[in-house]
């Protein structure tokens, strides 16, 4: 691990391509690297190194958010696109440095995205943040066996997640990527069965749903590991360049999720997709409108009322 300064700024517009519906989101870039090893992971392409670097000039971080906070409304903040939000949280602690800076700014929603089961740390702070979220990502266990490598289980991630809710925490669901592999129905299924059994409706902030997509330069990242199961679906360049499900695959795993979503949980459940157009939105979540501010809206109030 390795302790520096940030040189630029700790907060960005979550990128998202124009042809996609953006939700409004902010990335915080406290930390670089990971320990886990995702074959459908960008960082192993995006980065120079996967060494930890975590950033120590919070200072300024504050003020971005100062800043920020004075001039944006309805502002959703993570960690997670650089790095897991708690997967080194046992050693750097940064859990608690974050839950110090957003207790000032309890206007601001900030998320933990993470596939760690790391909660020790975090659990150990002497207040629960109503405007904090903790959120994990998830995938069947024969995806998490083949695709998600030195990641905790699923079985791990829920007990983890059990915990933050029984802490009083509100839990984020994001299952992105979906993932096409034979019998993937009946994978969900059981996926879905088991976050029921799990928690409550009411401890969900958000769930995200997106297809899987990469760039071609992760291609011979992905060739790298022989029981890799990211090419048993039909794969096309998409509109963002990326190879993606063409969009009728897309659509039929979208609907099957969210309709094992309301059947299991509720219909209550505050859904949205990742990198989908507008058609798609339209079509499978037609009571919201597929604008960034209204999206942002919608799921800033799933959390503040």
């Amino acid at each position: 691990m390795e302790f520096v300064e940030q040189k630029g700024k700790f907060v960005k517009h979550c990128p998202c391509t124009p042809e996609a519906v953006s939700c409004g989101y902010y990335n915080l870039n406290m930390h670089t690297g990971c320990p886990y090893e995702c074959t459908y992971c960008i960082l192993q392409t995006y980065l120079e190194s996967k060494k930890p670097v975590f950033f120590t000039n919070l200072g300024d971080m504050r003020k971005e958010l100062v800043h920020m906070a004075a001039t944006q409304r309805f502002l959703r903040i993570g960690t997670g696109e650089l790095s897991d939000s708690l997967a080194l949280d046992h050693r750097s602690g940064y859990s608690h440095k974050i839950l110090d800076i957003f207790r000032a700014f309890p206007q601001v929603i900030f998320e933990f995205k993470t596939k760690s089961a790391n909660i020790d740390s975090l659990l150990s702070y002497p207040q629960v943040l109503p405007n904090v979220v903790i959120s994990w990502s998830l995938n069947p266990q024969a995806i998490i066996t083949n695709e998600e490598h030195h990641a905790p289980t699923l079985k791990e991630r829920l007990q983890a997640m059990s915990r933050v809710w029984e802490q009083g925490y509100r839990v984020g669901i994001h299952f992105d990527p979906l993932i096409y592999i034979k019998d993937w129905k009946n994978h969900y299924n059981e996926l879905i069965a088991a976050i029921a059994q799990t928690i409550p409706p009411q401890a969900l902030a958000w769930w995200s749903i997106g297809a899987l997509r990469f760039p071609y330069s992760l291609r011979e990242h992905i060739f790298k590991f022989k029981d890799s199961r990211l090419f048993e679906g039909e794969l096309i360049k998409g509109y963002d360049n990326k190879y993606r499900y063409y969009k009728p695959l897309r659509v039929e795993m979208f609907a099957h999720v969210i309709g094992q979503i309301h059947n299991r949980l509720s219909t209550l459940v505050p859904l949205y997709f990742c990198m989908e157009d507008e058609e798609v939105w339209r079509e499978l979540l037609p009571n919201i409108e597929p604008r960034e501010d209204a999206v942002n809206r919608y799921l800033y109030d799933s959390v503040i009322t």
